[in-house]
């Protein structure tokens, strides 16, 4: 049995589930002869009758500069390419281009002569948006190679030191942008550094003779900070910065989207398969970034886009429509630009948990609900008060139904959570799910990112509170409450065995046993193995895949690797091309889905099993695309793994509900919730 790291954090930024927004990306417009008139629409929920002078001024202004601005967008869509238009490949490109990615470079270049210059390529996942990416350099060598002749020129002295294309992008890509480079490109014809690491090039100088350099959104980030690292990527004038995976810094009041903001250059590129991964939010970290003035501007931003009407709505499909190119696998094919991919077979595996898992999931999920039950019940009261004011009677609170029927034990669970939080809810989700997974795992301590996968509606969690949600681990104490004896009897579950249920001394818990789904999981694996085929197995939690790597130690012959947030870039790069060369090992990758769920390309297996289930089912569609993509030439099996009779089949029953409308947040017809509603809560614990 062969073994890698089994560090268990992700470096890279997890992806949360959140409100989607959605825009309508139209038609190739004809060739015309004058320039397009666009319809602007008064917004209707901001009146002008109850502003002062000086506000009405600055309204006029506003007004006055983001109509301006958007005549000026969509006027330029009259020398935007052609579907029909496609550019001939670069002088060094070893590859030859497809018929759309060779449409994609022609718009590339395209949007470098408009303002801004540069934009969003969002084409769906698999369709090779880095080697579009690398010809648009390959093609504009020539005359980036001009300007650095000039940088002594009296010009250049005034700017900061000249360099040629920055890329950032998570750590989990910085070996794949380098290992495209080198395999479609001349040798010496595109030369680029790996700007990361403690032995990461210190020399300004050297570094801009490269022509592009790859770095990651974390070291950028501490540049930025300047915590006792040299800032040297803020002391260059980049003639291009490219954004991959861009809805990394999707939150425009992080660190890390300041941080890519702050950068100097003359061209801006973020790429993207989800432009919009949570909400509408989103977009204006993308605008910021790309400088698109004046929607770069939080307040025009919030007045004039982000106002919850139809001409908001509209200034935004114009801006999107002008700034991003964005198609999908089937879309291509359909036309005939795009090969078939292979078959993709999906399998859902119900696994039924065994009597002592049960045992543990039904005495959470009685506690869960409970909480759950106040929660709803305070939020009740909380509208009462609202509602009725002064007249509200403190002595006599409202009667709430959600708490009616309470039981003894479920009150005595109350009188220690008089007042119970939305973050205590979402740990104890996370805790139901785990014990599908492994019941061990739920005496294993939070970290911000298990709750970042977490979302829901009414209060947001942050990292002041991480030390008070870490406490409510269900340690020994949380289940040691009097229960009558006609509970015992409907039950038909003693009170010794309650009161030490949940106690680590539980064999339920010892990580060396197998569970019910884990036993189903092992035994695919070992199907798959006999097929001499390779297998991805994908988690969101390292622990669990931590465990899964013991049970592997029972298959004779099987090696395997573990590919987590800490795995460095090195050793991510050599798993990768193992796995990839059919006549390597390992024969298994267990990949974290938040440090390779996305960008990586992994067609050396064309099996891949979801373990455990997802708020966002686009996420688990990523994963998927690592395996189904262009050039994989096998069928490609895909095996969901689902525990009956728990909150496994509820969230999957909410996929399907948001996976129905999906298809509306990128063609502007409707709006998707990828965020976690109360009414979503209710349906999860029956209430």
């Amino acid at each position: 049995m062969k073994s890698d790291d089994s560090q268990d954090d992700n470096e890279d930024e997890s992806v949360s589930a959140d409100d989607s927004f959605e825009y309508k990306v139209e038609e190739e417009p004809e060739a015309l002869e004058v320039k397009p008139k666009i319809n602007i629409k008064p917004t209707s929920d901001h009146s002008t009758r109850d502003l002062g002078k000086k506000a009405l001024q600055t309204f006029k202004e506003q007004q006055s500069l983001t109509v301006e601005r958007l005549q000026d967008l969509h006027g330029s869509l009259i020398s935007r390419p052609t579907e029909a238009s496609q550019e001939e490949d670069p002088m060094g490109l070893y590859t030859d281009l497809m018929p759309h990615q060779q449409h994609a470079l022609a718009w590339l270049l395209w949007r470098e002569q408009q303002k801004p210059p540069g934009g969003v390529l969002a084409d769906e996942m698999g369709l090779g948006k880095t080697l579009t990416m690398i010809s648009l350099v390959l093609k504009t060598l020539p005359e980036f190679q001009k300007k650095q002749v000039e940088e002594s020129s009296h010009r250049f002295k005034l700017l900061k030191n000249f360099g040629g294309t920055l890329v950032v992008c998570p750590a989990s890509l910085v070996a794949q942008w380098a290992q495209e480079i080198r395999k479609h490109c001349k040798k010496k014809q595109l030369t680029y550094e790996i700007y990361h690491g403690p032995n990461r090039e210190s020399n300004i100088k050297r570094l801009v003779r490269n022509y592009i350099i790859i770095t990651t959104y974390k070291l950028l980030s501490c540049e930025a900070s300047n915590r006792g690292i040299s800032n040297l990527l803020f002391k260059v004038h980049w003639e291009r910065v490219v954004l991959d995976e861009a809805h990394v810094v999707r939150n425009h009041k992080s660190q890390m989207c300041d941080a890519v903001c702050r950068l100097t250059a003359n061209k801006r590129w973020a790429i993207t398969g989800t432009p919009i991964h949570n909400k509408q939010m989103d977009l204006y970290a993308i605008l910021k970034f790309l400088r698109c003035s004046p929607f770069d501007d939080l307040r025009i931003w919030k007045r004039w886009v982000d106002n919850k009407d139809d001409a908001g709505h509209q200034r935004l499909t114009t801006v999107m429509k002008t700034l991003m190119l964005r198609r999908t696998k089937q879309e291509l094919m359909n036309k005939g630009q795009m090969e078939p991919l292979t078959t993709k077979v999906c399998n859902t595996i119900r696994v039924a948990l065994d009597a002592d898992e049960r045992l543990v999931y039904e005495k959470v999920l009685m506690y869960s609900r409970t909480l759950f039950a106040q929660f709803l019940h305070q939020r009740s009261e909380k509208q009462s008060m609202f509602e009725m004011g002064a007249s509200y009677d403190h002595r006599h609170p409202t009667t709430s139904p959600y708490i009616a029927g309470f039981n003894k034990a479920q009150r005595q669970l109350l009188a220690q959570h008089a007042d119970v939080q939305s973050h205590e809810i979402l740990v104890l989700l996370l805790r139901l799910r785990q014990i599908c997974c492994h019941p061990s795992l739920i005496h294993s301590m939070l970290d911000q990112q298990d709750l970042d996968q977490q979302n829901l509606e009414d209060g947001a969690i942050n990292f002041q509170l991480l030390n008070q949600i870490n406490s409510v681990n269900l340690k020994d104490d949380t289940d040691k409450c009097d229960i009558d004896d006609d509970d015992d009897e409907e039950s038909g579950v003693s009170e010794r065995v309650i009161e030490n249920l949940l106690t680590k001394d539980n064999p339920v818990f010892d990580t060396e046993r197998q569970s019910a789904k884990l036993r189903s999981v092992v035994s695919t694996i070992k199907s798959i193995l006999a097929k001499k085929e390779k297998v991805i197995v994908v988690s969101q939690w390292v622990g669990y895949l931590q465990i899964v790597a013991e049970s592997l130690k029972s298959i004779e012959g099987a090696t395997y690797k573990l590919y987590v947030g800490s795995t460095s870039i090195k050793n991510r790069e050599r798993i990768i091309d193992l796995f990839n060369d059919e006549d390597e090992n390992p024969q298994i990758l267990l990949l974290s889905l938040n440090a390779g769920g996305v960008g990586l390309n992994l067609m050396g297996g064309n099996h891949l099993m979801l373990i455990d289930i997802h708020w966002n089912p686009q996420l688990e569609l990523q994963a998927q695309d690592r395996i189904h993509r262009f050039g994989q030439k096998r069928n490609v099996f895909i095996y969901k793994f689902i525990c009956c009779d728990t909150i496994e089949e509820r969230i999957e029953k909410l996929q399907e509900k948001k996976l129905k409308i999906s298809g509306e947040i990128l063609s502007g017809s409707g709006k998707v919730s990828t965020k976690l509603t109360l009414d979503d809560l209710r349906s999860l614990f029956n209430i």
